[in-house]
């Protein structure tokens, strides 16, 4: 933890869920904290740190500034307030909306006019895993700025990572994980689902998740190999046997008494990569499938 000396200034404004959890950390790790949010009552509960009257007075002693508001227009809404621009100016502006590619490189180019140093920063775990070792926080930006307030970031995340210097690399980043995210928790709660419509233990269901979660944890280790190499003849689980299986879900959820749509979903991605020619290769082949636009897709965009 940084001694009273050391710590740096930091102000954060808005405090929602997010953003008091950031604030909880920072003040935890021994920075000097200064908050502040329109509605005076999300201020409430938090200790150790200074509330100011506006977010130009926030930022006024503060080495860095984070923003976490619930879209980028809000965001730019604050920061385009003169005294805001003011106080920020030689300082550094991290800001942790989620964004478009076109929205944050608006943002670098008013920064940029503003002499205000700016990383991009996109969550990847809930308010309750801020501050943990394993949380994951994408930045992008200049390196220098990354490596002068990386104390700050680790506070936030032990996997607070810089996806490159182009101020986009946060956001492309966070779409690559939301891939992962929301893929495996649809995944789990379909499972739930078909675990309670079939009569099955709910607790047994969730107690085994850990099992699986290790299973694709390595499954996604061969799938870096292949997909580096560009060569998926080792077959661990062919396309065209996960696809039988994917049909074979689907006939199980009916059966369960259940909506199909998400094993449809799988099977439809799945026989869009066998129609590219990738039956008989492992599934990681899927990969090279995702990066055409599929006859399905064409088809959807055109009804």
């Amino acid at each position: 933890m940084p001694s009273p000396t050391t710590g740096h200034r930091v102000a954060v404004l808005g405090t929602g869920s997010m953003g008091t959890a950031i604030a909880k950390a920072l003040i935890e790790a021994g920075h000097h904290v200064t908050v502040w949010n329109r509605s005076r009552e999300r201020l409430e509960g938090l200790a150790g740190c200074r509330v100011a009257q506006t977010a130009g007075d926030a930022c006024l002693d503060a080495d860095v500034a984070f923003t976490c508001f619930s879209n980028f227009a809000a965001t730019h809404d604050v920061l385009e307030q003169q005294d805001v621009v003011d106080a920020l100016r030689g300082k550094v502006l991290v800001a942790m909306s989620t964004a478009t590619p076109d929205q944050v490189h608006d943002l670098q180019r008013f920064a940029e006019a503003s002499g205000i140093d700016y990383l991009d920063a996109k969550i990847a775990v809930t308010p309750a895993q801020i501050g943990a070792p394993t949380a994951v926080i994408f930045f992008a930006g200049p390196q220098a700025i990354f490596s002068r307030i990386e104390p700050v970031l680790k506070a936030l995340a032990g996997r607070a990572t810089l996806m490159g210097e182009r101020i986009d690399g946060a956001v492309q980043g966070d779409f690559a994980f939301l891939s992962v995210y929301f893929a495996g928790t649809i995944g789990i709660l379909h499972g739930a689902a078909f675990s309670r419509s079939s009569g099955l233990d709910i607790d047994q269901f969730f107690s085994l998740i850990p099992c699986f979660l290790d299973e694709i944890n390595a499954r996604s280790q061969s799938f870096r190999k292949m997909i580096l190499a560009g060569d998926y003849s080792d077959v661990q689980s062919a396309l065209k046997t996960d696809l039988a299986g994917a049909r074979l879900l689907a006939d199980a959820t009916v059966h369960a008494g259940m909506q199909r749509l998400f094993p449809d979903a799988l099977i439809d991605l799945m026989q869009d990569a066998v129609a590219q020619g990738h039956g008989d290769l492992d599934s990681a082949a899927m990969v090279e499938a995702f990066g055409k636009k599929s006859r399905t897709a064409a088809w959807r965009s055109a009804v």
